[in-house]
């Protein structure tokens, strides 16, 4: 008897052991679940993960967000190289695009060295989510979009080289503030376990008409948003007043990135405004403060601009049911954009 016990705990020791390392490496977390020998924590959408309302489970994720061979170019410029930074809107493989060569940057997580043709086209694009504008495009829009965004050799800054030295750090990236996140997925997210969550969660909504703290749903009952961003309280929400020294600040912010990419030779810098989910599915919620257009329309704008807006306040249906991401529909309007721009540029002086 003393040695089952004995046993068993060495090898509840181990099994706990397996789950806290897991839990405390995001890269080891990822490759377990390429490899299905971990639940996916996001096969349902990352707002099915906050509410788990059962009617709001993006049951065929990949179906609606992965795109496909065919959504690559059948033809690429040979005159231009297309670099792009962008957040979780823009993940996909940068085969997609129309550059001779493509160079992508996920925001915040990498900083990447290039060294630019100068018998090329450099052209950069800027895509940035509706409720991050007035948080990055703000005080800290330098460290950024330029120290942490895309260096040429000889011109990085001290700056920029810490940042890398942070961004590369193994503590970093493991015992940050997403380890419970990661630990509670790894303990309960399995089928079982989530079909108890989906019944405390219907029953929460039915009885008492109340979601998860963290999400919003729609009047109509037909959407689900953020509350980060459906909010009229959050400070990142559409619905927060705007004064017009506000806008002014992104305003002259945005010239200042396109200034600094433009002298260290790249040929023209874009920004694109990707509108929240509630702003394209519930624009009426609250008294809006139509941040976009008024940047658009602002006298003191030099940046050119990529602008998806109309196409997508028609189609409310390119935003996941479950996930607060646009889905392939979405995906597949921006690389139209985006890759008509890069084609169009051989003509351009």
């Amino acid at each position: 008897m003393k040695i089952f016990l004995v046993t068993f705990r060495l090898l509840l020791l181990m099994v706990s052991g397996m789950f806290l390392f897991t839990g405390l490496s995001d890269r080891l977390q990822r490759k377990l679940d390429a490899r299905g020998l971990i639940p996916d924590q996001y096969r349902f959408g990352d707002l099915y993960n906050i509410t788990n309302l059962p009617e709001f489970k993006g049951s065929h994720w990949t179906e609606t967000d992965d795109l496909g061979e065919f959504d690559k170019p059948r033809s690429r410029s040979m005159n231009v190289d297309l670099y792009t930074i962008g957040d979780s809107f823009t993940t996909m493989d940068t085969s997609f695009y129309a550059g001779r060569r493509n160079h992508h940057i996920w925001l915040g997580t990498e900083v990447d060295t290039v060294t630019l043709d100068p018998t090329i086209r450099s052209v950069l694009v800027i895509e940035v989510i509706e409720r991050t504008i007035q948080e990055r495009l703000r005080e800290d829009y330098a460290e950024l979009y330029i120290q942490r965004g895309f260096q040429i050799p000889g011109i990085a800054s001290k700056a920029t080289r810490k940042a890398t030295e942070i961004s590369d750090s193994f503590w970093q990236n493991t015992l940050n503030r997403e380890i419970n996140q990661r630990l509670e997925f790894l303990l309960f997210n399995s089928t079982v376990a989530l079909k108890c969550k989906e019944m405390k969660a219907d029953l929460m909504l039915s009885w008492f008409g109340r979601t998860h703290p963290g999400s919003i749903i729609s009047r109509d009952r037909r959407f689900l948003f953020y509350e980060v961003e459906a909010s009229p309280k959050s400070v990142l929400s559409p619905f927060r007043p705007l004064t017009d020294a506000d806008i002014d600040s992104v305003v002259f912010n945005m010239n200042r990135i396109r200034d600094h990419y433009m002298n260290v030779g790249f040929s023209e810098v874009y920004f694109c405004f990707i509108p929240n989910k509630v702003t394209v599915c519930e624009r009426d919620r609250h008294q809006h403060n139509n941040q976009i257009h008024r940047i658009e329309q602002n006298q003191h704008l030099k940046v050119p601009l990529l602008k998806l807006n109309d196409q997508l306040f028609s189609h409310p249906e390119w935003y996941h049911k479950s996930d607060g991401h646009w889905n392939v529909h979405g995906k597949r309007l921006w690389l139209k954009y985006v890759n008509e721009l890069v084609m169009a540029w051989p003509g351009r002086r």
